[in-house]
């Protein structure tokens, strides 16, 4: 599967190895059975506990032809606050 470029782009002008000044040292993806990202989670922790509120988290949804179409952050927004193995609960 193939993005746009501009979501890469995007990615990095954000840092796809920081954000600000905090850097990424652990990274969790969930896809779906066709191998699409669903939920990618952040933490800036080494080996983060995914049950630890240490984490930011966004969930993609994808078109009936399985192109990206949604990228949600959190309701609650705020940073590395969220627990990776409550992902589900974020989102409306």
């Amino acid at each position: 599967m193939s993005f746009p470029t501009s979501i890469f782009s995007t990615i990095q002008r954000q840092g796809e190895q920081s954000i600000g000044d905090e850097p990424f040292f652990e990274v969790r993806i969930e896809n779906d059975g066709d191998g699409n990202p669903i939920y990618v989670a952040r933490s800036p922790i080494p080996n983060a506990d995914p049950s630890l509120n240490v984490w930011f988290i966004v969930k993609m949804s994808y078109d009936g032809n399985g192109f990206l179409s949604r990228v949600q952050q959190p309701n609650a927004g705020g940073n590395f606050i969220y627990s990776y193995d409550d992902r589900a609960t974020y989102f409306a």
